[in-house]
């Protein structure tokens, strides 16, 4: 039996601390499926940080996202506190982040000359630690981050294939949200969080799936999707639960794409392909310019879709206990494996099924 060839891309989605569901999710992943390598990741935000690490790790990738979570970005108190009541530790992280924030040095004397509350310089360290450069730049798994031009409001994406490479200020830049944390400067720009324009890149994403093996047609291509904000949800009751939904829809996707559209999608480029090999050679069709740009379109084969449900004490972007920040991890890594995400063709989101009862996918084109 000839061994399957399957090129797989990632997505991830901004959230802060509910990042680490996303780990969660790569855990069981990779466990799954032995030597398992993407060949793209494309991440906002939080999803960009992890994106980065996962791409660009010196070592095994999963150690790494274990070390990024569990000893960089949890906060915890100075000296064990057991006796430290739960909405106390689980604002700590109000004060900063060791792995990736603290408070401006002016906050106090100056606030009038500050921009943000936080500085990132902790990031940096980070990255330097858990990140190759050279890794992360090799282009064997394309990291691809978003950000959006503070002047232009245009959305822009960096990946190792641009002129200059893929840099941790790329990085740095994606996860710029205001008003917390600064502008990062990029040349003559300035950039602030990707989030703020599109939460999910799944754009991207599809384009690195298209060029995999070179565009052959006979790999099938998979798409995994970790979502940390559900498009649908329950009717709010309280003013929390007001709050609470009004970052949903600000940080969720805005455009729902399904598995009948895709299905769509996948029927017409197959009929480009049976046109393509049924035409004559001298065809004037085939110097077309939209044929030709059809042509370069690939299939996606599988869609998965893990999608975070989280109850509301676990809800809060800005808690980076290590209660919470460990429940995460482990409901998004068993979520992934209940949902069969070792199986190419298992109960995710698939083509050829009916996903009346299924969580919609969204893209951002």
């Amino acid at each position: 039996m000839t061994a399957r060839n399957v090129q797989t891309a990632i997505v991830l989605q901004g959230g802060g601390a509910l990042g680490a569901y996303e780990y969660g999710v790569l855990k069981a992943l990779y466990e799954s499926r032995p030597g398992f390598r993407p060949v793209a990741v494309a991440g906002i935000s939080i999803g960009a940080i992890t994106a980065a690490v996962l791409g660009g790790a010196a070592g095994d990738p999963i150690r790494a996202l274990d070390t990024l979570w569990r000893r960089k970005l949890t906060v915890a108190p100075p000296v064990p506190a057991p006796w430290l009541p739960a909405p106390i530790d689980r604002a700590l992280a109000t004060f900063g982040n060791p792995g990736m924030y603290q408070l401006q040095a002016g906050l106090f004397t100056t606030p009038w000359l500050l921009t943000s509350i936080y500085d990132t310089r902790p990031l940096r360290d980070t990255l330097a630690e858990l990140i190759d450069p050279r890794r992360l730049d090799d282009d064997t798994t394309r990291v691809i981050v978003g950000a959006i031009n503070v002047t232009t409001g245009v959305m822009e994406y960096f990946h190792s294939r641009q002129p200059g490479g893929l840099t941790f200020e790329h990085i740095a830049a994606s996860g710029s949200l205001p008003p917390s944390f600064p502008m990062t400067p990029i040349g003559e720009h300035r950039y602030w969080d990707g989030g703020l324009f599109s939460n999910t890149p799944l754009g991207p994403a599809i384009n690195a799936l298209e060029q995999a093996a070179g565009g052959d047609r006979r790999v099938e291509r998979e798409l995994v999707v970790v979502e940390l904000f559900p498009m649908r949800a329950a009717v709010p009751r309280t003013f929390t639960d007001v709050l609470k939904r009004m970052v949903q829809l600000q940080y969720t996707s805005r455009l729902t794409l399904d598995a009948d559209f895709f299905n769509q999608m996948s029927n017409v480029i197959d009929l480009i392909t049976a046109v393509d090999d049924a035409l004559p050679a001298d065809s004037p069709i085939r110097t077309d310019p939209l044929f030709t740009t059809m042509r370069t379109h690939r299939k996606i084969d599988h869609l998965n879709v893990v999608t975070s449900s989280l109850p509301p004490e676990l809800s809060n972007a800005g808690d980076f206990s290590r209660s919470s920040i460990e429940a995460r991890i482990r409901a998004g890594y068993e979520d992934a494996m209940n949902q069969g995400i070792g199986d190419v063709d298992g109960p995710g989101l698939q083509f050829g099924v009916t996903a009346s009862d299924v969580e919609p996918v969204r893209a951002t084109g």
